[in-house]
């Protein structure tokens, strides 16, 4: 197991986190964090092992994005009885929610996409560190006024950096609907609404009409690379979950990824 923990500073919290984005959300408030779905592997499959398990019923705290992304954490949780630490990150109050855009009745999950929602998670798990952890509590809410203006000023940056974009550009996997919505971006068209799909010939219609194709790092089999390499368009691979960098700089990767498809 992973544990990361802040230089100099005895906290007194044991945190899992199930994906990557909120586990950065986290240490950036403080305590240890404990990383569940590494990069890399899959939170819509990924099968829980013994020591994720133990890690899940020893910790003080647990925080998940959404019964419908991390599948296989609602059934561990009831099953241990791990409920009253537990925490759903889609029912904060006043978390911003998409629909998914093929299906009214399905949630988009990928809200960490939207810096809005990452400030109201920080503030979200700030309020239960300060709960768990009283004596702390003034650190958490100082790590929680440093997160909030770092992620106010990319969210500016990124807005200008993408006002007036060029958006000839089609996306493999819908993945980036709260990052298009925040930033006032939209693909020209959707390849894929779901990772297990069969493309059909529907889905491949108008190509060779964009400049550029976006595609997730976890794609298979570079199966969007070559569409790209068939119709001689520009190819861009952007991440959702990102790697040992901070949330700021995983947005700005995104953003960065947008402009890149942008030029010409």
């Amino acid at each position: 197991m992973l544990f990361l923990i802040f230089a100099n500073q005895a906290w007194s919290l044991e945190v899992a986190a199930s994906i990557n984005p909120i586990h950065q959300i986290i240490l950036s408030i403080g305590g240890d964090s404990n990383l569940i779905i590494k990069p890399g592997l899959s939170e819509h499959d990924y099968q829980l092992k013994k020591s994720d398990i133990s890690a899940l019923v020893k910790a003080d705290l647990i925080f998940y994005v959404d019964d419908s992304l991390e599948k296989n954490f609602p059934k561990l949780i009831k099953n241990f009885h791990l409920e009253k630490k537990s925490y759903q990150l889609s029912k904060i109050t006043g978390i911003n929610l998409l629909q998914c855009r093929n299906n009214s009745k399905k949630l988009d999950p990928h809200l960490w996409l939207d810096p809005e929602n990452g400030i109201k998670i920080a503030e979200f798990v700030t309020q239960k560190f300060c709960e768990s952890d009283k004596k702390n509590c003034l650190k958490y809410q100082n790590n929680f006024q440093k997160f909030r203006q770092e992620i106010t000023k990319v969210e500016s940056v990124i807005k200008s950096d993408l006002v007036g974009l060029d958006a000839n550009y089609v996306i493999y996997h819908d993945a980036y609907q709260y990052f298009e919505k925040s930033f006032a971006i939209k693909a020209q068209k959707i390849i894929s609404y779901d990772h297990n799909s069969q493309l059909k010939v529907n889905d491949l219609r108008g190509l060779e009409l964009v400049k550029c194709l976006v595609s997730e790092r976890m794609d298979e089999k570079n199966s969007a690379q070559k569409l790209a390499e068939n119709y001689q368009i520009k190819f861009v691979t952007l991440d959702v979950i990102g790697g040992d960098e901070s949330y700021a700089k995983l947005l700005t990767k995104i953003a960065q990824g947008f402009v890149k498809c942008a030029k010409k």
